[in-house]
């Protein structure tokens, strides 16, 4: 080893051992510029070895060792060499540049004759050669270590990279599967979706079939029932004229013969008496002057005949039901008659049938409780649907048939019994379509459009013009509706347990679930203050529509029913007529109206079975309307 300075040798071997190109454009030079270092370029001489002696520098830097060396273009090229290795350029050394001036100087001449001879003849040199060399191997091993291990981290590297990406392939196809998977899946569910709703549509028509079925069968028997009930009915009513008949002929005869008996009797007696008189004249002497005497005049009592009443004796509660149900099925009849008869097209009153309904529904439907809307409601009634109809040309219909309550006039033909058939249509329209509004206004707690809604039902009815003959109302049309809707306001009772209880109650078209039930009291309600408001008013030369006793028949009804037959319903109808008309109620009638109430409110509720469902709070609700009253209005029912 050198210690602190070695002296270097740059070694270019002679073109005998590499394979110098023959023209000196292609022959490597030694750049010492491109180095770093000043010198100038030269080309190795064709059949020389050049060694050049380089002033010593010193090499340890930094404790490292640090060695120049030209790499030989005659040195076999090894796999994995660095590049650096195949460079035929060389890395010569500054030292030689900074030698004296006179080594540099071209006249200056070398003393030693061969330079090949001092190489090998001097050991040092031999040795710095072979250290050079050595030097340069193990570079190139080192090289060449790197070489390798940088190809190996590369395939490393690429295999890392190879197996990353057919990772990302499997996982790129797991990826692509599940998406698949997924959108199968997808498209399944909306399958089974679809197939649901098909079922489900298909399982809804089919229920809406089988209940338009058992509505038709429901509206068939109830038709039958009605048909059979007003057959019963009629020849209840038939029997019962008919035994009304031989009753009054029995009396008749009776009184007849007891007439004949009497006068015979009293015939005899004058006989006897006058006899008695002759007897008594002949036994006497006659007198010296004549005595005049008056025979005592006979006082026959003078009997009268009775006179036979041209009205029948009202029938019974059952007997004037059956009639309204009676009616009730032939308005239903005439309605849809009517109605199929002229919807033809062409025909004249297909227009004005179709705009009664809908402006009858229509206008009832605007009522609000300013009183100024009722009247103008009641002018659009009467001008949009009753003028209409009286004044429309069309069919004429006997009315007798739809008259219960009223006194049929002396007629001088049968011309004198038509009626407008589109204005009984009219009727029978706006019958419909307030007991619907009574009914959905029952809702609320303020009854005050049922209130105007009877006002100007009331109105109609009172209407001389609407009227058949101008005296005989149409009030029975409703009167046939509200029996078949809430019977009990009329004395009528029934078992809910049984069909036929349930048809006597009007509870046969609501079924027997709560929500119908519900629906029911609710019904009951509007109905009893639509009739409260219909019956307790009063018309400045104008009949009522509804006698005002007929409001106090219905209260008493429902107060009279037996407590075996009494019914939530009785108690929500009862409501509605009490409620928001007791002043009404007590102006009229005064002190036993007070007493009415007094049983409707008090006694009524007592006696209600509370077993029942429902009952306890219908009965309830009746039972604390007093307080409501003493509370809101000041009239205390119980002074």
């Amino acid at each position: 080893m050198v210690e602190n300075s070695l002296v270097q040798y740059v070694v270019i071997h002679t073109a005998e051992e590499v394979e110098w190109p023959q023209d000196k454009v292609s022959r490597p030079r030694l750049d010492f510029a491109s180095r770093g270092l000043p010198g100038r370029r030269f080309s190795p001489p064709e059949h020389q070895l050049c060694i050049r002696r380089v002033q010593p520098r010193p090499f340890l830097q930094h404790g490292r060792l640090r060695t120049q060396f030209l790499q030989s273009s005659t040195m076999p090229a090894r796999s994995g060499a660095s590049s650096s290795s195949m460079n035929t350029t060389a890395s010569i050394s500054s030292s030689w540049l900074d030698a004296s001036p006179s080594r540099q100087s071209p006249n200056r001449r070398s003393s030693r004759k061969s330079p090949l001879k001092d190489l090998y003849e001097s050991p040092s040199r031999q040795m710095q050669t072979e250290f050079s060399l050595l030097l340069l191997r193990s570079d190139n091993d080192f090289n060449e270590r790197l070489d390798q291990a940088a190809a190996e981290r590369a395939r490393l590297h690429e295999e890392q990279l190879a197996k990353a990406a057919q990772e990302h392939q499997k996982v790129q196809e797991g990826a692509k599967l599940e998406i698949q998977r997924i959108v199968l899946e997808q498209e399944q569910e909306r399958l089974r979706r679809e197939e649901a709703q098909h079922q489900e549509i298909e399982r809804l028509n089919q229920e809406k079939l089988r209940r338009e079925a058992e509505s038709q069968r429901q509206k068939l028997e109830a038709s039958r029932r009605e048909e059979e009930a007003a057959r019963q009915a009629a020849e209840r009513q038939k029997q019962i004229q008919e035994a009304d008949a031989r009753v009054r002929a029995q009396k008749e005869q009776q009184e007849e013969a007891t007439r004949r008996q009497k006068e015979e009797a009293e015939k005899k007696a004058r006989e006897a008496a006058l006899a008695a008189q002759q007897a008594q004249r002949q036994q006497q002497p006659p007198p010296a002057a004549a005595v005049i005497t008056t025979p005592v005049p006979s006082t026959a009592a003078t009997t009268t005949r009775p006179v036979a009443s041209t009205s029948a004796p009202a029938p019974g509660v059952e007997e004037l039901h059956a009639k309204y149900l009676e009616l009730h099925a032939r308005m239903k009849t005439f309605r849809t008659e009517f109605v199929n008869k002229h919807k033809q097209m062409g025909d004249p009153l297909k227009g004005p049938v179709g705009d009664t309904r809908r402006n009858m529904r229509k206008r009832l439907g605007q009522v609000t409780t300013e009183r100024k809307d009722s009247q103008a409601a009641i002018g659009r009634l009467r001008a949009e649907c009753f003028d209409k109809a009286l004044q429309a040309p069309g069919p004429l219909i006997d009315i007798r048939p739809y008259i219960v309550s009223h006194q049929i006039p002396p007629l001088a033909n049968e011309a004198d019994a038509q009626y407008p058939a589109l204005l009984l249509y009219a009727w029978i329209c706006f019958e419909k379509s307030v007991i619907q509004q009574w009914n959905q206004e029952a809702a609320s707690e303020d009854h005050t459009i049922i209130q105007e809604l009877g006002l100007i039902a009331a109105s109609l009815y009172s209407d001389p013009k609407y009227q058949w003959k101008g005296v005989v109302p149409l009030t029975d049309t409703l009167l046939a509706k509200l029996h078949r809707v809430c019977p009990m306001m009329f004395g009528i009772s029934g078992n809910m347990t049984t069909k036929l209880g349930l048809a006597r109650l009007g509870l046969d078209k609501y079924g027997g679930s709560d929500t119908n039930l519900n629906s029911y009291l609710q019904m009951t309600t509007g109905v009893g203050a639509g009739y409260a408001a219909l019956s307790l008013r009063q018309f400045s030369g104008k009949n009522p529509a509804v006698p005002m006793a007929d409001y106090w028949r219905a209260i008493a009804s429902i107060c009279n029913t037996p407590s075996e037959a009494l019914y939530p319903g009785h108690f929500m109808c009862l409501k509605g007529l009490l409620r928001d008309f007791i002043k009404k109620f007590l102006a009229f009638y005064g002190a036993p109206a007070m007493a009415v109430v007094r049983r409707a409110t008090r006694s009524l509720p007592d006696r209600a079975p509370k077993e029942r469902p429902g009952m306890k709070d219908a009965a309830d609700i009746v039972r604390t309307m007093p307080d409501t009253w003493k509370r809101a209005i000041h009239i205390d029912i119980d002074r």
